[in-house]
């Protein structure tokens, strides 16, 4: 297992180490007996578990399915400490609590984090005023607004984490259409080519070839031999128009390879996509072009927002006369799972093109196989 340790979660841990350090420093210096070992076990377990809820792609972290069991194991280990150690020399371990509470904003809404947040303040001073026999408002309240502070900063970075995540995938969006939009141009471009190529071009060299054969029968002698050689080159000619009208017009498709890579750039550098297309796999109609980079698009999006996935396959090959797509990845379903409007809209788009979209649960990770005829909307 790889860790990734963004630089709020390496703070944490800078700040778990140094209270960890000072505890068992001042715990050795103060008289025997101490309880040393459970402190040490404590601490260890706080930092522990604070790490694997920070991992994104572990099932224990905070998006994974065990994360939210996890979650108020350092909070306890956190209160055990204070039950155990002295409060009038160890008053700083509301720190532990402060780390805490920078995990809430990743689980829950900003009111509901700030809710709870002065609700473990007002037990933790509670608890240490108890234990010292006296009035702790000054403490509280300053340790208090620390862990709102924390919260609120915590929210902030969230939701432009988040605003950063939006826009890069906008920008890929963008770049999917661009690139949507250079590949018809081209192919309406070699289109149009290939129409006056056969339209002006051919019908000349058709008329040619008619007056060339007419002539034909009204020469005799060496004339008449230039005259079929003539005709012949004219045939050739018109044959190798006919050719390149029709090599344009096969090339004219859009390319599956290029129309899905805009969609592939700027990804997160956790996410690996494996993209494999079938040799000049080309959709037949711009309309099911759209349809098809939407699904992968979409996909992508499911992926990154909701699936937790390290990797990500997408498949795509000839099949039944159409277009046959897949896509997986290595993410973990919850439990209770049910299709949203991303796949909704998948549904429909499939549909529209007269294909047919499967779900499947692979070893909890979601599964989809699209198949799309391979006329697709053009005939809609």
């Amino acid at each position: 297992m790889k860790y990734h340790f963004p630089l709020a979660t390496l703070a944490g841990i800078l700040t778990w180490l140094l209270v960890s350090g000072i505890t068992l420093m001042l715990l050795l210096r103060l008289p025997a007996p101490q309880p040393l070992l459970p402190a040490s076990l404590l601490l260890l377990l706080y930092g522990m578990s604070f790490i694997f809820l920070t991992q994104e792609q572990h099932p224990l972290g905070l998006g994974g399915r065990y994360g939210r069991w996890l979650l108020p194991l350092p909070l306890i280990c956190a209160f055990a400490l204070q039950w155990l150690l002295p409060t009038a020399i160890f008053d700083y371990l509301a720190i532990l609590t402060i780390i805490w509470v920078c995990l809430l904003p990743h689980l829950m809404s900003q009111r509901l984090a700030l809710l709870l947040t002065l609700g473990i303040v007002a037990l933790w001073f509670g608890l240490q005023a108890y234990l010292e026999q006296r009035s702790l408002w000054i403490t509280a309240a300053l340790y208090g607004s620390f862990h709102l502070f924390a919260v609120l900063m915590q929210t902030a970075i969230k939701a432009e984490t988040e605003a950063r995540a939006e826009l890069t995938e906008k920008h890929r969006q963008l770049l999917a259409a661009q690139q949507l939009l250079q590949l018809a141009s081209r192919a309406e471009e070699r289109n149009r080519i290939a129409r006056d190529l056969h339209d002006l071009l051919g019908h000349h060299l058709t008329a040619l070839t008619i007056q060339l054969q007419v002539a034909s029968y009204q020469c005799d002698g060496e004339a008449k031999l230039q005259v079929e050689k003539s005709l012949q080159l004219a045939r050739l000619l018109l044959s190798d128009v006919r050719e390149a009208v029709s090599a344009m017009r096969d090339s004219s498709e859009l390319d599956l390879q290029q129309l899905f890579a805009p969609l592939l750039q700027h990804l997160p550098d956790n996410l690996q996509v494996e993209l494999d297309i079938a040799p000049k796999l080309k959709a037949s109609s711009l309309n099911q072009a759209q349809h098809l980079q939407y699904l992968v698009q979409e996909a992508i999006s499911n992926t990154l927002k909701h699936a937790n996935a390290s990797c990500l396959w997408i498949h795509a090959r000839v099949a039944e006369q159409g277009i046959a797509l897949e896509i997986k990845d290595n993410g973990q379903l919850k439990a209770n799972w049910q299709p949203g409007n991303g796949l909704i809209g998948m549904r429909e788009r499939v549909a529209e093109c007269g294909g047919k979209l499967h779900l499947a649960a692979d070893y909890g990770s979601l599964a989809l196989q699209i198949w799309l005829p391979q006329a697709g909307v053009a005939d809609v």
